[in-house]
């Protein structure tokens, strides 16, 4: 379980304090974080509250008040894990209660200080006291916490007392969104028993909208957390289905404060420079692709949920290549080698996995929607894995090397993600690009080629001067539901670094990027998502309005934001590729992410963020961090998330974590 900021004596960390004089993430603030939080990585391993050999507290009346406690909030919030804030601790008795689940890491927080150090006499006595549990002091009315602080908030106090202490809209302040729970109340049979209505009144001066219950359990008021307004998600390696790289979130802004940093940490990442898979999100847990492992936290205060080991997962070269992950509501689709596993998002066990439909060959290409799975099959061993591939294979300098080789799969499918029917399979009789198949809600879109050479590989490995040789590119459509082909045509595309294909709001976009005339030059198509027919073209060679000579500029993708295109040359017009003047003002070797309002990406070495508005300046996130050299910056949720994606960095940027900003 990772050892995020949250814990004693690691309060700094968790709260990144709300006071003025914290809230830019300045290099002294910054540089304290990371000394508190080296020195609780240094701490003695843990030790499971559930292996304790006695414990804390006597036995008395209130043991199976507490007892009873536990069960009932263990049971009605499911499989939220993570951090859990006790709002008025007493002497910890709930919170060693919950603790012995192991679910949550337990923060028991309680304005009486002489409550405080009996409550921490007693776990210490029991050797309880620290990674899992612990007690501070505090006021009830104005917590040193940042916001969205715990998966779930409960109170001793109401419990034990009969009596609604503090704030109750500063105890839903902790509460993270998108599935967070406040449940306060008192199971029946108190010493103290609490009034129904003392409870409603207090929750009804926070404006807080409630569900409560008087019953065999006690009374107990309940309080969901559902998404921010204008969150938006990331749910593929490119954000969506439609390989746009926007997550469509609204709620990004120029001025950020620090929300949670720790870990993961740089050591169970894959090396940034072979460009591994982008981190996911959706409803309030990311997931982050490791060195051959999927690593689960809690986006809004960093919690460790879970890990899972899966050897060869680690696809790179994610330019040339589909994403391996694909994540819905209940399940993260893994992709990895000849199946797909179907992992659980709540607990990371591992639920089932579907076979590829095609004898013999590997799971390339995967996206979820809906009920439906795709895939595509691929040749064994096609697409480049970190445990199998050298340093430097897949390379970004300049140079006749760029002309690498992309992925490519001979077929596609749809599964029925419920039942694992197949529902219907494109045999393609030629080579697939991976890293253009995206869709919209009714078509299936792709870039395939017929040229000779292309059909009769065998590694599944192509250049694209042999993909497109002979004219032999084509962008396909298929119907999403039946696999048949709606339209079909030639295109002649002049890529030879990379090739993409995006779609929405009726248009699909080619994109990519080639050598010419001594510059990198990036093109553009425009067609119809109804007939495939051509709607606009540009040619911009990257040195337009930017000057950009950074390596890694032939492996951008463009972004579709709204209705328009933007590449760190200019943004266009979706419907009609009219040049709409923005410009980025400095270059950057890391790939793009963006919100609806935001693009983000490294700028002078340092995580930035760019508005779309005005002229388009970056404004650092932390000027002693480094973002990975693909997409690892992530606006979503309301929040943003950037995992330590920056392992085998040997520039000057040594401040290696994961961190979550808040918009402001």
């Amino acid at each position: 379980m990772s050892k995020t900021a949250i814990l004693e004596p690691m309060q700094y960390a968790l709260t990144a304090s709300r006071h003025p004089q914290h809230r830019r993430c300045g290099v002294p603030g910054f540089a304290r974080l990371l000394w508190i939080c080296l020195i609780l990585l240094a701490a003695a391993p843990f030790r499971s509250c559930a292996e304790a050999d006695s414990a804390p507290y006597a036995r008395d009346a209130f043991t199976p008040l507490y007892r009873a406690a536990a069960k009932y909030i263990l049971a009605e919030t499911g499989t939220a894990r993570g951090n859990c804030i006790v709002f008025g601790a007493e002497t910890g008795r709930l919170a060693w209660e919950l603790a012995k689940s192991d679910r949550f890491r337990v923060l028991g927080v309680e304005d009486n200080v002489e409550n405080v150090a009996a409550g921490r006499r007693a776990l210490h006595a029991a050797d309880l006291y620290g990674d899992r549990i612990t007690l501070q002091a505090g006021t009830l009315t104005n917590l040193r916490y940042r916001d969205y602080a715990a998966a779930v908030v409960v109170s001793d106090t109401i419990i034990a007392t009969g009596r609604c202490e503090g704030s109750a809209a500063e105890m839903f302040r902790m509460v993270r969104p998108d599935g967070g729970i406040a449940l306060i109340g008192q199971p029946a049979g108190a010493p103290n028993p609490l009034p129904r209505e003392h409870l409603e009144s207090w929750l009804r001066e926070a404006g807080l909208a409630y569900r409560i219950t008087d019953d065999a359990h006690g009374v107990w008021a309940r309080i969901d957390r559902g998404p921010l307004p204008g969150a938006g998600e990331w749910t593929h390696n490119l954000a969506d289905v439609g390989n746009t790289t926007c997550s469509g979130d609204t709620r990004t802004s120029s001025r950020v404060v620090p929300l949670w940093f720790g870990e993961p940490g740089p050591a169970v990442m894959t090396d940034r420079h072979w460009r591994s898979h982008a981190p996911l999100y959706k409803h309030g847990r990311m997931f982050i692709p490791g060195n051959d492992r999927i690593i689960c936290i809690d986006a809004y205060n960093g919690a460790g949920l879970w890990e899972l080991g899966v050897p060869n997962s680690s696809r790179i070269a994610m330019m040339r290549d589909a994403g391996f992950l694909a994540l819905a509501s209940d399940l993260l689709y893994v992709a990895i080698e000849k199946r797909c596993l179907q992992v659980d998002v709540a607990t990371g066990r591992i639920a089932g996995e579907l076979a590829v439909p095609v004898a013999g060959m590997d799971w390339g290409y995967v996206a979820t929607d809906g009920d439906d799975l795709f895939g595509s099959a691929q040749t064994p061993g096609a697409s480049y894995l970190a445990a199998r591939t050298g340093r430097g294979a897949i390379g970004n300098q300049l140079g006749r090397g760029n002309e690498r080789l992309i992925i490519t799969s001979t077929s596609l499918f749809c599964l029925n993600r419920k039942t694992a029917k197949l529902r219907w399979k494109y045999n393609a009789r030629s080579a697939i690009a991976n890293a253009t198949i995206c869709m919209d809600e009714r078509s299936v879109y792709f870039i395939e080629s017929t040229a000779a050479q292309a059909v009769s590989d065998t590694d599944g490995r192509i250049p694209l001067a042999v993909f497109t040789e002979g004219a032999g590119e084509h962008v396909t459509c298929l119907d999403r539901s039946t696999g048949k082909v709606l339209w079909r045509h030639q295109r002649d595309l002049l890529l030879r670094h990379v090739m993409h294909l995006s779609c929405a709001h009726g248009v699909v976009l080619a994109g990519g990027c080639r050598s010419h005339k001594g510059d990198f030059w990036y093109h553009l198509r425009a067609y119809s998502a109804a007939d495939g027919q051509p709607i606009w073209e540009r040619d911009i060679p990257s040195t337009y309005g930017t000057g950009d000579t950074d390596h890694g500029k032939q492996d951008k993708h463009a972004m579709i934001i709204g209705n328009a295109v933007y590449l760190k040359q200019g943004n266009f017009d979706l419907k009609t590729g009219k040049p709409l003047g923005y410009r980025f003002p400095t270059s950057s070797c890391a790939d793009c992410s963006s919100s609806l309002k935001h693009i983000f990406s490294r700028n002078n070495g340092c995580p930035s963020v760019f508005s779309l508005n005005g002229t388009g300046r970056g404004e650092a996130l932390c000027p002693v961090m480094r973002p990975g050299c693909y997409i690892s910056i992530i606006p979503a949720g309301g929040i943003v998330v950037l995992p330590a994606l920056s392992a085998g960095c040997t520039c000057g940027y040594t401040l290696q974590t994961s961190i979550g900003w808040l918009p402001r």
